[in-house]
């Protein structure tokens, strides 16, 4: 890699060269200028394609069960861009964050491709190469040569930690964010040397769709003002400097005040571990980014977090990021690159680090989107200024960085085939670093498909790596449910419910592993502690009335009576258990509480055609048990 020049900036400013007279303009001949042209675009032009070709196949992938459904199979997303859809996207924090822009690329999807998963693909995949495209244009505009800045885009695009950022479609906001963030970088750094105002409001407004799209872009502002030392330094004051930036930074503290109330909202801010562990974890995960940027080899969908993490490598790591920072910051002035890519990668990584944890998450591949730029920020300068020393080492970079990208294109290739379904991604997320939440996730998977002894073994195991963790007994709980094992279903539901007491779902699983085991005074208590709770009541009657019908199909009348009653105090609009409690009542021969039931049923809902049964003196019947 070769080719590497340095800009320098005008030693006046803007008003004493407007003061002067323009010199006469050199007449160059349009075939030249268009070649030129010509030239300048190639470049990513080609990048954005070879990208395209590597990201394709994700097209042939499925949704996963991984935030897919929420984001584009659920309403309001799949309703496509509807008004009412339109106005979630600007008005929620769902699920966790605001970031409307996302919300409408899916939208836009779905009006685009409907629900097949191959068109949500293909966006995020199109939007990838363009965003690879436009790191070409930044690194050549931050003075790199066409050839290193080919291979420095190319590095960043097809190494397999991007995968995760394209081929998962909830995901999208990652490649939106990137997208934004280097347009306005590429607009930020021609507006340094013209200062036109029409650049100025260009990087604004990519900085606040970048925010719009993922709060990650709130190291932006930060990053345009690292950007004002080099490459080359601005010809003016720190104050003036920052004042062009406040209202990027205004928006910035916005969006990240909303995050943290859609992430509350979402429940994900609830600390994982104490703020020393936190640190120590942001600092050990920063130097396992660079393990998985130099061998990406066992990458997976999810990295637990570690609360038992032993404080010696926190230490060791923190101290080890401390000594590459003193070595980049004493090249400040012969390798200034060191320093400003360095910077880059911590100030873009800070959002991601964990010190503010979200989710149970120790480290990601997709946080590594923006940080990594600045990794290739320091290889491209530096093996750019290793490669200037003889043609023969130029060969050489060229060449070592040829098969590299070859070989990261192949594994990038093979990582997509993870993602292509929910089942096939989970079982490789547990091969590289087994968790309980991944084995919740299949076991839930493999529930909705009839494999309810391969959800067992998961469910199973998800209680042995994490036994303190409510969801995964109360899953086994419902799972032995559906498997007939009562008395099992009981113990589980016992002991989510003392897991987590103020939790409703625990509830309403405690409440049905008791009509299980014939516990219906039991389970009528645990029914009334889940909607205390919160639970929906009007949810719950059709359970509680089903069972009454099966009570009473099997000539226990006076205890499926109770069951009715419940069922009407928690929907009383429900038709079907007011006519099933009359229908007991007469049954049982208590033909005046028939008749106070059924005018009860009728105050309530109105003369239903299912009541004319007992309009007119008949016989007790069975009951014919309505569901």
């Amino acid at each position: 890699m070769s080719g590497v020049t340095a800009r320098s900036e005008p030693s006046v400013n803007r008003e004493s060269r407007a003061r002067r007279r323009p010199s006469p303009a050199k007449l160059v001949p349009a075939e030249q200028i268009s070649a030129k042209r010509t030239v300048v675009w190639l470049a990513p032009f080609l990048v954005g394609v070879v990208v395209l070709l590597v990201a394709l196949p994700t097209v042939l992938n499925a949704y996963v069960d991984l935030d897919d459904g929420p984001y584009v199979l659920e309403k309001p997303a799949s309703d496509g861009l509807t008004s009412e859809a339109v106005a979630f996207a600007f008005t929620s924090v769902r699920p966790m964050y605001w970031h409307p822009l996302a919300w409408l690329s899916h939208e836009l999807d779905t009006e685009l491709y409907g629900s097949s998963p191959a068109g949500h693909h293909f966006s995020s995949a199109l939007l990838h190469a363009l965003t690879a495209a436009l790191l070409c244009i930044v690194l050549i505009e931050m003075g790199a040569g066409h050839v290193p800045a080919v291979f420095g885009s190319l590095l960043w695009a097809v190494h397999p930690l991007r995968v995760e950022s394209f081929a998962w479609i909830a995901e999208r906001k990652d490649v939106l964010c990137a997208f934004f963030f280097l347009a306005a970088v590429a607009l930020y750094l021609k507006y340094k040397t013209s200062g036109s105002r029409r650049l100025y409001t260009g990087w604004l407004l990519c900085g606040f769709l970048a925010l719009m799209s993922k709060p990650t872009a709130v190291s932006l502002p930060i990053i345009l003002l690292l950007l004002d030392f080099w490459p080359p330094r601005r010809q003016a004051s720190l104050l003036r400097l920052t004042i062009e930036k406040l209202p990027l930074l205004a928006g910035a503290l916005a969006v990240c005040y909303l995050a943290a109330v859609g992430q509350s909202q979402a429940m994900s801010l609830t600390p994982v571990g104490s703020f020393p562990l936190r640190l120590e974890n942001a600092a050990l995960s920063s130097l396992r980014y660079f393990g998985k940027i130099l061998w990406p080899v066992r990458l997976g969908c999810f990295y637990p977090f570690d609360a038992h993490l032993a404080a010696r490598w926190g230490i060791v790591s923190a101290l080890v990021l401390l000594v590459i920072t003193v070595v980049m910051a004493r090249q400040r002035k012969a390798r200034p690159w060191l320093l400003i890519g360095w910077s880059w990668f911590v100030i873009t990584l800070v959002p991601n680090s964990g010190i503010v944890q979200a989710g149970r998450q120790a480290l990601a591949d997709r946080f590594t989107e923006l940080p990594m730029i600045g990794i290739v920020i320091v290889l491209v300068w530096a093996v750019s200024e290793w490669a200037a020393g003889s043609r023969s080492r130029g060969k050489v970079a060229v060449g070592i960085t040829a098969v590299a990208l070859v070989a990261l294109a192949i594994l990038s290739v093979r990582q997509i085939g993870y993602w292509s379904d929910s089942e096939t991604l989970f079982e490789r997320a547990i091969a590289v670093d087994d968790s309980a939440y991944i084995r919740d996730n299949l076991a839930t998977k493999l529930i909705e498909e009839g494999r309810l002894n391969e959800a067992e073994t998961n469910l199973l195991a998800a209680v042995r790596l994490a036994p303190d963790e409510y969801p995964h007994h109360n899953n086994l709980a419902v799972l032995y449910g559906k498997m007939r094992r009562p008395q099992d279903a009981l113990a589980q539901a016992q002991i989510a419910s003392s897991l987590a007491p103020e939790d409703p779902s625990t509830a309403e699983t405690l409440a049905l592993a008791r009509l299980g085991v014939s516990d219906y005074s039991g389970a009528l208590q645990s029914f009334d502690r889940a909607v205390e709770l919160g639970s929906d009541s009007a949810t719950l009657a059709p359970v509680i009335n089903d069972t009454g019908v099966s009570l009473a199909q099997g000539g226990r009348m006076g205890e499926a009576e109770a069951l009715f009653r419940k069922a009407i105090a928690y929907d009383p609009l429900y038709v079907d258990a007011h006519y099933n409690l009359v229908h007991d009542l007469a049954a049982m021969g208590k033909q005046v509480e028939a008749k106070q039931a059924l005018e009860a049923a009728i105050r309530a809902t109105g003369p239903k055609p299912e009541y004319q049964d007992f309009m007119v003196p008949a016989p007790p019947m069975p009951l014919p048990g309505r569901r």
